[in-house]
């Protein structure tokens, strides 16, 4: 039998191991909580080392059950899909219906409260740490980004913002910081507004919808565009404007503008292609939304003003000489990039330090055993005609106008030999869908693009590419981070999202490995 005394012993310290918390505890009590804290840890290796450090800045005990913060780390989780996020991925709905249970018991057991506790911190420790590093690694999505994750001072940063009750700002800080993201980010607010009060759409026109005709769907019409933000100003619509069945001219260039972003001709005309795209599910819109979302997460963070940005299925670079002064517009030129066959494009990100001047090109021995031996073998020209000459054992192309890097290249050091450069094919700009390369991004204006980053006047960029001997290096006054990025949803200006095609395939495998919901800090 257990002797009295002890007993009473014991009966308290249950006591205050069930009120108070461990505000006012006995140390006995403390450590009671100490060990139920560190059983529950142990189930949970991967996340130990953030969760460790937590508690221990926390002096191994509660760290949410008398805190006002807990309503915000609740709200947080609750509303993870502000952040293309999925709220079930971090226990939401348990964790709300728990903490209003203990609240509602006046003896909850220890272990009712350390399961709370640290289960709430894993899932806080989860979004914060997918809100700045994504949801998967970028490695397993045919991505190159790289960066260095530190759970310890992720949980310093969460443990600092609970003593400061500035949780939500924390995740604002973890966000990524270029705009793109940021305009993508309202898009996905405006997609999720429109699903929730447009959850049918199945327009049928008889005919192209004109200026001045009238039909009972253009009601529907105009709100919805107006939910996607395809109206310029919607402050100029009366009430009596918004529910009018005349299609007007507000309308048509609010279709102009749907019509740009889903890479349709832009005639402002309610034609059967647009009738379509205003059909496709906004679900998978939004899905796609949150895949670019995804990815610039993954993206590091550079702290300079500049920056020169390509993305792969738009075809597309933009080069900011100030990404903090909006005024500042980027310059914006049509690229080239790998094939999707066979030579794919890597999104990775450096940063440039020269350019050269009427380069050689040393050709890559890939392309030497698939394309220059055979045809050396066919023809004994073969070399000569294309202005290349043998040394050693390798073969080089000279510099000229015939030369497959063309004039200038852009040197960003990577360890994929990727890099921008001018080309002979100039044809090849016209086309809509324009991957032909093998790898390296080909650049439709060489000379703006070389003028605008070493800050010369055009027509002396156009005297080093077309005089002197070859090879001559040009260093930039300071490197230029260069991203090479992937994604079928981009928002370059506010929140007017453009959809383009998947022109690698990758949107499904990236969609499969985020149902499957991998979860590390």
């Amino acid at each position: 039998m257990i002797p009295f005394r002890s007993l009473i012993i014991t009966l308290i310290l249950a006591f205050y191991s069930n009120i108070n918390y461990a505000v006012d505890n006995p140390p006995s009590s403390k450590m009671m909580i100490s060990e139920a804290l560190y059983a529950l840890i142990k189930l949970t290796p991967q996340e130990k080392d953030a969760t460790l450090e937590l508690y221990r800045l926390a002096n191994d005990q509660f760290i949410w059950l008398k805190n006002e913060e807990t309503k915000v780390a609740l709200l947080l989780l609750a509303n993870a899909a502000e952040q293309g996020l999925k709220s079930n991925d971090y226990q939401s709905q348990w964790l709300s219906a728990q903490w209003d249970h203990l609240k509602t018991i006046p003896f909850p057991s220890l272990h009712q409260q350390a399961l709370f506790d640290t289960t709430l911190t894993h899932n806080l420790l989860h979004y914060y740490s997918d809100v700045r590093y994504g949801r998967i690694k970028p490695s397993r999505a045919n991505s190159k980004f790289t960066y260095s994750k530190d759970p310890i001072e992720l949980a310093q940063k969460i443990w600092n913002a609970i003593q400061k009750s500035t949780l939500i700002q924390l995740g604002q800080q973890f966000e990524p910081t270029l705009s793109f993201y940021h305009n993508l980010k309202k898009a996905l607010h405006n997609y999720q507004k429109a699903i929730k009060d447009f959850p049918k759409i199945a327009f049928k026109f008889k005919k192209p919808l004109k200026i001045g005709q009238k039909d009972p769907q253009v009601i529907k019409l105009r709100r919805l565009l107006i939910t996607l933000a395809d109206f310029v100003s919607i402050k100029e619509i009366s009430l009596s404007v918004l529910n009018s069945q005349l299609y007007d001219k507000p309308l048509s260039e609010a279709i102009k503008r749907f019509q740009k972003r889903h890479r349709l001709k832009a005639t402002g005309r309610v034609s059967k292609q647009t009738v379509r795209a205003l059909n496709f599910p906004l679900t998978k819109r939004l899905e796609k939304i949150e895949l670019g979302l995804e990815r610039f997460r993954w993206v590091p963070r550079y702290d300079e003003d500049q920056l020169i940005f390509v993305n792969i299925p738009s075809f597309r670079l933009w080069a900011f000489n100030s990404l903090t002064d909006k005024k500042v517009k980027p310059l914006t030129i049509r690229v080239v990039v790998g094939k999707a066959s066979r030579h794919k494009t890597p999104t990775f990100s450096s940063k440039m330090k020269y350019l050269v001047f009427r380069p050689y090109w040393g050709i890559p021995y890939s392309i030497l055993k698939n394309e220059v031996f055979p045809g050396m073998k066919r023809d004994a020209n073969y070399l000569t005609n294309r202005n290349m000459e043998l040394i050693g054992n390798r073969v080089r192309q000279r510099p000229g106008s015939r030369n497959a890097l063309g004039l200038v290249k852009f040197i960003f050091p990577n360890k994929y030999s990727i890099y921008l450069h001018d080309t002979p094919s100039k044809s090849l700009f016209r086309r809509t869908r324009r991957d032909f390369s093998h790898g390296c991004v080909r650049v439709s204006k060489p000379a703006t693009l070389a003028a605008y980053l070493l800050k010369w006047k055009t027509s002396r960029v156009k005297r080093a590419m077309n005089r002197g001997s070859g090879g001559r290096r040009q260093n930039l006054e300071k490197e230029i981070p260069v991203i090479l990025f992937y994604s079928t949803a981009l928002a370059l200006e506010n929140s007017s999202v453009t959809f383009l095609n998947d022109v690698y395939g990758r949107d499904a495998k990236l969609i499969r490995l985020l149902k499957k919901k991998v979860k590390r800090i």
